[in-house]
């Protein structure tokens, strides 16, 4: 152990330099450019460490070390969550604050990724010579639909046992799955028949991912002048009741309304604010013309503010990974069409083709058509595979607590992508979750520990079992 960290104590103003050179690249998943751009830079950090490296047609590129017949992958992705709002720091400077670097994507995965490829060198460094070959594999849709990693997949040979540092420590053996749905729905064209109806000419909220919760959403409404101040009138007795952030758009000279709520990662949207939400359940207070209010009335129904999907009789759960979660995750509607879509995440324990089943029964309710736009199965491995205990030990004697066990989770890792993969860290129990967060960061201390841990699994992992 003081070995290894004698040498990351010499790497460490490399690390850091790195992690910050990482940031700042803009690359927002499903966005070329930026993608391909922070792969050719993580590529050529590998090469400059003396790794070969590989680049699949800008799908994502492998990173690898070392020669024999076992085989062990450290599974990253580069891509990044759009920046969202509310930033009090420019989210692409990689800037260093109070022992923090900043940055859009910071710890959701690339300040974990540089780590895991440093830990990779310190080992290497430390002149040992494993008789087994690390790959580093580098994934840029993780935080989309997974378009580039199945054909990556396809590029090269999957190893015999792989982690993904994109989630917790001690170790996560079960996922919860996921299901991306959309509903479409055709209006009939509708006019003002009477001086108190409503149209909503256009609504907007969320979309930029649907596995964040919106933290903003705006309705642009046509009606006659005398219903504005009416609108502002309800307007300010459903904040006083609610106390949900809707403003009323004076500078517009229509009558627009904007909701504010609080974004979250999906897998714990109850921890978020849904904006969209907020802004439909003051809309079921309006005379809303029928064919937009039916939808209205429904969404209030079903959804409404809940999390777990218990008003569509979605309420499944278990006792690793825990509730059913739903996020409507994007709206549209204006005068011809309603589109919505939902993120959900389903225990580890249930299945996907039955749940997509319950799923589909409990979105009937909307109308319209339903598109299954991403889907996933759970995951749910034995804890008493030889590697996921390597893994636990190498946990439990690096902090000290010998009474960890394996964990589940509430979101999606690429561990899902392979066949053999399980989530180790970065997060250590009790840590924020800024993942997906306005000023996202990761400590500069919390990059060196990572770093440490992951050399010591890499030692562990290359050493064959008695």
């Amino acid at each position: 152990m003081n070995r290894l960290k004698d040498i990351i104590h010499s790497l460490r103003e490399d690390l850091i330099q790195a992690v910050q050179d990482c940031v700042r690249i803009k690359s927002i998943s499903g966005d070329p450019e930026g993608t391909k751009k922070v792969l050719e830079f993580y590529l050529n950090l590998g090469q400059q460490m003396g790794f070969n490296i590989s680049n699949a047609d800008d799908l994502g590129g492998v990173i690898a070390y070392g020669s024999g017949k076992r085989t062990f992958g450290i599974i990253v992705h580069l891509d990044t969550v759009p920046e969202g709002n509310g930033w009090q720091v420019p989210p692409f400077e990689g800037r260093i604050q109070d022992g923090k670097i900043y940055g859009r994507g910071a710890i959701d995965d690339k300040g974990p990724a540089v780590s895991a490829l440093y830990a990779l060198k310190v080992f290497k460094d430390s002149g040992m010579e494993p008789d087994c070959q690390f790959q580093i594999i580098i994934g840029i849709d993780e935080e989309s639909v997974w378009n580039s990693t199945p054909k990556l997949l396809k590029e090269i040979k999957e190893p015999d046992f792989s982690f993904v540092p994109d989630s917790k420590f001690p170790i996560v053996i079960a996922e919860k799955g996921l299901i991306w749905l959309e509903i479409q729905k055709n209006l009939p064209a509708e006019t003002l028949s009477k001086k108190n109806e409503i149209i909503i000419q256009k609504m907007e909220g969320g979309g930029e991912s649907l596995n964040i919760v919106p933290d903003t959403c705006y309705a642009i409404l046509k009606t006659d002048f005398s219903e504005r101040s009416k609108a502002g009138e309800k307007l300010e007795q459903f904040k006083k009741e609610t106390g949900y952030d809707i403003t009323l758009d004076q500078s517009s000279p229509d009558l627009k309304l904007v909701s504010k709520g609080r974004s979250a990662h999906a897998f714990v949207c109850n921890e978020g604010k849904n904006a969209v939400s907020q802004l439909i359940l003051f809309l079921n207070r309006l005379d809303i013309k029928k064919n937009q209010k039916d939808f209205i009335q429904t969404y209030c129904q079903h959804l409404a503010m809940e999390s777990y999907g218990e008003s569509l009789g979605l309420a499944l759960e278990d006792d690793l990974t825990g509730k059913l979660t739903v996020n409507p995750g994007y709206i549209h509607i204006d005068e011809k069409s309603i589109t919505l879509k939902a993120d959900i995440r389903f225990p580890a324990k249930e299945h996907l083709d039955s749940v997509k089943r319950k799923v589909e029964e409990a979105f009937e309710v909307f109308g319209g058509k339903l598109r299954i736009i991403d889907s996933l199965k759970s995951l749910n491995f034995s804890e008493d595979d030889p590697n996921i205990r390597k893994l636990l030990q190498v946990y439990k004697d690096y902090t000290g607590d010998t009474e960890a066990k394996p964990l589940g989770m509430e979101g999606t890792t690429f561990s899902k992508a392979f066949q053999n993969a399980v989530a180790f860290g970065p997060a250590f129990p009790g840590m924020a979750k800024v993942e997906h967060q306005p000023d996202e960061y990761i400590e500069v201390e919390h990059l060196l520990r990572c770093t440490e841990i992951y050399a010591l699994a890499l030692e562990a992992l290359s050493k064959k079992d008695k």
